[in-house]
């Protein structure tokens, strides 16, 4: 018996959790235990110590998306065997994709309920309407995990795969987190076929890209939109596949309320606007300003264009791993402007921001060479 317990695709309900009452409720009862819990410790029979992180409180019975939350959180810093710790991460993630999935086919009448009635009520911040109410970017099917870490054979390389639309409905961020924490390689193939998604997320996650020790080299081998193009610009390198595309554009939101409450969200949008464009800026030059008056007009780039606007470093050879991993899914965009580069105008030109001068540049302050070495100091 493998001490990872396979993935087991249940019902799911979201009550509180209280896991060390739950468990104590079991019966000392090896195919309970096996099936409540997500890992088994070789040689411990059916003895409840034996097995770690219960999510279930009954054989057979759906899993509790708490429970399964509290054991992720507690997953890297556990004593479980390191190699055992991505089956455990799988089996409990599984349970909260299927939860996700059934909220999100639904879209929960009850939630949606609660959603209009707070923003009516003036019960949500700016941020949250922007983060609830932004229009989203669909997948035309099944949508799947919208990331995913793996390492490969000779642990010199941690595959990172953005896949899917990014954060809706969920923590995202904070699950992001905590496995990024868990890679020790030196080097991170960041792989992306996004239409994007939460930008507050999507900032999150360029900052923990840009914090961590390894160098990022990010792959655009389908589409990059939105909060997935600004995530890209966090990379030590960008490299746009034959035929892939990036869209860029100003932060989207929806509110409902007063003229006040309007009147917040949009200084909440420029302000995350312009973050946004300083992001371009650092990456391709020219001034944050100017890339904040691309980003108005939504701007779609083919791969030549990503390169020659300074978004990206290279186009991939076509066959290469990255290239041959992309899938065929069509994602709805029938919310922006353009329904992809075909039918958008060539972008605007950015021009070149001038160069300080060197000693000017030698007295400034790197924020991400900083973040670098804290987190070397901080972490090993």
């Amino acid at each position: 018996m493998m001490p990872a317990i396979g993935v087991h695709h249940t019902s799911t309900v979201n009550t509180p959790w209280d896991g060390p009452a739950a468990v104590a409720a079991m019966p000392n009862k090896a195919s309970v235990l096996h099936y409540c819990h997500a890992w088994q410790d070789n040689g411990a029979g059916d003895e409840k110590s034996g097995y770690k992180f219960p999510h279930h409180t009954t054989d057979g019975g759906p899993a509790n998306i708490p429970g399964c939350r509290n054991g992720l959180a507690r997953l890297s810093g556990s004593s479980i065997p390191s190699g055992d710790k991505a089956g455990v991460r799988s089996h409990l993630q599984a349970h909260l994709n299927d939860y996700n999935k059934k909220a999100d086919n639904s879209m929960g009448a009850e939630l949606k309920a609660f959603w209009n009635q707070a923003v009516s009520l003036g019960m949500l911040s700016s941020e949250d309407r922007v983060r609830q109410h932004a229009p989203r970017a669909q997948l035309a099917g099944d949508g799947k995990t919208w990331f995913q870490f793996r390492n490969t054979t000779d642990a010199e390389e941690a595959i990172l795969d953005i896949q899917d639309e990014i954060g809706f409905w969920g923590v995202t961020a904070s699950d992001f987190a905590r496995q990024l924490s868990d890679v020790t390689a030196p080097t991170i193939s960041l792989r992306v076929n996004s239409p994007g998604g939460d930008v507050f997320d999507g900032v999150a996650i360029a900052n923990l890209l840009r914090a961590h020790r390894a160098t990022v080299n990010a792959v655009v081998y389908g589409l990059a939109a939105s909060a997935a193009s600004f995530i890209c610009m966090a990379a030590d390198s960008v490299t746009m596949m034959p035929n892939s595309s990036m869209m860029i554009h100003d932060a989207m939101g929806a509110c409902r309320g007063n003229a006040a409450d309007m009147r917040d969200l949009a200084d909440l949008l420029d302000k995350v606007s312009d973050n946004i464009a300083s992001m371009y800026a650092a990456k391709a030059g020219g001034d944050a300003a100017d890339w904040r008056n691309t980003m108005r007009g939504e701007q779609w780039y083919n791969a030549d264009e990503a390169v020659a606007a300074g978004l990206a470093d290279h186009i991939g050879e076509p066959g290469t791993q990255a290239e041959n991993s992309a899938d065929d899914r069509k994602w709805n965009l029938s919310f922006y402007n353009f329904d992809g580069r075909q039918s958008a105008p060539a972008p605007a030109t950015i021009a070149a921001k001038a160069e300080p001068p060197a000693e000017q540049q030698k007295n400034q302050w790197d924020a991400t060479a900083f973040a670098r070495a804290w987190n070397e100091g901080t972490k090993g």
